[in-house]
């Protein structure tokens, strides 16, 4: 087993969709079943108006009647009590009660102070709703599904995750995902770096007792941010804790929420019911270092970590991809509410990848990665290999040149998974579909042809041939690409690519043409401390988006302060003002220049620019990468951004 970090999944369906089977979900959780470890599994089922009788979960070591005695110390009364025990003394037990919400509340935090304080790890109650209900336990996901025969239960929407642990044990089953709070369920990937902060945001809200990870805290966030009457997106908006080049918070609740906000790496997706609506949302961090795909078919709409999730449950679905520090949220009676992304970006995303073709060598239906790369290598001797069904099957040829094997041309049809031509060095890969993750990382040679979408970290020290991606990209595309000598390594990208195009690129060539775009759509920080090689934009692309610039904001405080030192005139404050920081810092001159560049540019270099028609040579040189850039002749004869590290 290789760690992968956590594998997230999340399903609503539409208000004129059939409930949905958990069988779908345990399909899909178990696609990515690689993500994870026998260290953990669970799943989340919600149902809107169930009804008034809260359903408690609770994991206890022991006496399980205690939690019965407990509740009815806190005036609730309990209707039933249905134990299963399991490892020795340990046992999972169900709760029906009734009562006031508030005391249900102040309850089950008064409860869970006793249990984990009670010599740590002797019990947690860890579900508690009307309308939902988690199941949760050590294992895969497909052992915990049969544990508790979720294949035969139905839902309004579903969570699932396997976890692959990290800051937190995997030997009690109240670690595994989701977490859940009165009808709040959460999943997670990635490590929330403000875990500090945020537990002292609770605790100042009277919060007490935690179990020690992340995913659980930003369950509780949700609970309190809505409770103090936020509107669910107000809330999703500051949990986010968007960028402040992009924040549209209002400052006093910027500030008054400070500790709410996530940090660090992570993708969550949160299930939520209102009473009168249940909501599916997906959170990215700003920098999106966890991967967040979104879905949508006739019947549902989709959250997960990997393509391959949902196509394994709807082939024809629409795909796209959160932006980085953006969310998604779609309710059962509203439909989409925010899609992640302006509705031309969602547009612009490739249509369903073929899986099928009626010639073909390997049908990888049901195939391990392991098996389809051995099929690979004993058929590579025909020249060309065609593989069809394949939907997340990782590492696609990566041993190809460790066994010698060059000049094959492989054609792939549906989802390429993570990590696919790695190091690849002599052969041809022809993906009819979608790429995943970290695909083309170490190239040293041959091509790589993407019909559809390739997904983020594309192309990571490519060194050598050719890669065409003819849809969109993801972000951190082509960061620290390299060249030696005649060696020179090209990537070309026919659609939009997201934050941090080129980081630290130190050779090569770069194109991204977005033809369905009058210019090149690209994310911020592009070409940020490049060293080497030329990245071209098709268009004008705004110099705010080059390198890793300072917020805008930050960038006129230090001109008025130059100002005021009169290193700067009034006029010239009045015209800096008005320009991008880049163009300003090229019309700024002495004392003042070098006091801006030591204060923004000392760590992190910023590139230069220019927009202008390719010359000959360029043109000779990029049309003639690889006889697929025919198609494209005609844009090359547009203008171009082209990005290049300062001299």
């Amino acid at each position: 087993m290789i760690p992968s970090g956590c594998g997230v999944f999340g399903i609503i369906r539409k208000e004129t969709a059939k409930k949905i089977p958990g069988s779908t979900v345990v399909r899909a959780i178990e696609r990515v079943r690689h993500r994870g470890s026998d260290k953990g599994a669970g799943f989340a089922t919600f149902n809107l108006g169930e009804g008034n009788s809260y359903v408690i979960k609770a994991f206890v070591e022991g006496d399980p009647t205690k939690v019965v005695r407990l509740l009815n110390e806190h005036g609730l009364q309990v209707t039933s009590l249905n134990v299963s025990y399991e490892r020795g003394n340990f046992c999972n037990c169900s709760i029906m009660t009734l009562g006031d919400v508030n005391r249900v509340k102040k309850a089950i935090r008064n409860i869970n102070e006793v249990l984990w304080d009670d010599n740590r790890g002797k019990g947690r109650i860890y579900s508690v709703g009307t309308s939902v209900s988690v199941f949760k336990d050590v294992g895969y996901p497909i052992d915990v599904a049969r544990k508790y025969n979720v294949d035969a239960l139905e839902g309004d929407m579903w969570l699932a995750h396997t976890r692959q642990p990290t800051n937190s044990p995997g030997f009690y089953p109240y670690w595994s995902h989701p977490f859940s709070t009165f009808n709040i369920a959460i999943v997670h990937n990635g490590d929330v770096s403000s875990f500090g902060a945020n537990v002292e945001f609770l605790q100042n809200r009277g919060w007490e007792s935690f179990v020690g990870t992340d995913s659980e805290v930003i369950a509780f966030l949700f609970q309190e941010l809505l409770e103090e009457g936020l509107p669910i997106e107000e809330a999703v908006k500051i949990i986010l804790n968007p960028s402040r080049r992009s924040s549209s918070l209002p400052k006093v609740k910027d500030y008054l929420y400070r500790n709410a906000k996530l940090d660090g790496p992570f993708t969550a997706i949160v299930g939520y019911d209102s009473g009168e609506d249940i909501y599916l949302v997906g959170i990215a961090d700003r920098s999106k270092f966890r991967p967040a795909i979104i879905g949508e078919d006739e019947n549902a709409f989709y959250v997960a970590s990997e393509e391959s999730e949902i196509r394994e449950v709807s082939a024809k679905a629409t795909i796209w991809t959160l932006k980085p520090g953006s969310y998604f949220i779609a309710s059962l009676k509203k439909g989409i509410i925010n899609k992640g992304r302006e509705e031309e970006e969602v547009l612009s995303f490739s249509a369903p990848p073929i899986f099928e073709t009626h010639d073909f060598d390997i049908d990888a239906i049901n195939m391990s990665s392991e098996e389809l790369n051995l099929r690979i290598e004993e058929t590579s001797s025909k020249g060309k290999v065609v593989v069809k069904n394949v939907n997340g099957q990782r590492f696609i040829g990566n041993t190809l040149p460790f066994k010698g094997i060059r000049g094959v041309e492989i054609h792939i049809y549906g989802v390429a998974g993570n990590a696919m031509a790695n190091l690849n060095d002599g052969n041809t890969f022809h993906v009819h579909g979608n790429v995943q993750d970290d695909c083309c990382d170490t190239m040293h040679g041959g091509k790589v042809l993407i019909e559809g979408d390739a997904r983020d970290v594309l192309g990571q020290t490519l060194q050598g041939g050719v890669i065409l991606v003819k849809g969109n990209a993801g972000n951190r595309v082509g960061i620290q690409m390299r060249e030696y000598q005649e060696k020179r390594p090209y990537l070309i990208i026919g659609g939009i690519v997201d934050d941090y195009l080129g980081e630290y690129m130190a050779g090569g060539v770069t194109i991204v043409l977005d033809v369905k775009g009058n210019n090149a759509r690209v994310g911020n920080f592009v070409g940020t401390g490049m060293v080497g090689g030329r990245i071209y934009l098709r268009g004008k692309v705004s110099p705010s988006k080059l390198g890793l610039q300072p917020p805008r904001f930050e960038f006129l405080r230090l001109l008025r302060a130059l100002a005021l030192d009169n290193l700067i005139s009034q006029d010239e404050l009045e015209g800096l003002s008005k320009m991008e920081y880049i163009e300003a810092m090229e019309k700024m001159q002495g004392k003042a220049k070098e006091y801006a560049m030591r204060l923004f540019e000392e760590k992190v270099g910023i590139p230069t620019y220019e927009y202008r028609e390719l010359n000959e040579e360029e043109f000779k040189e990029i049309s003639g990468v690889t006889p697929e850039m025919k198609e494209y002749e005609e844009f090359l004869k547009e203008k171009f951004t082209v990005i290049f590290p300062k001299k």
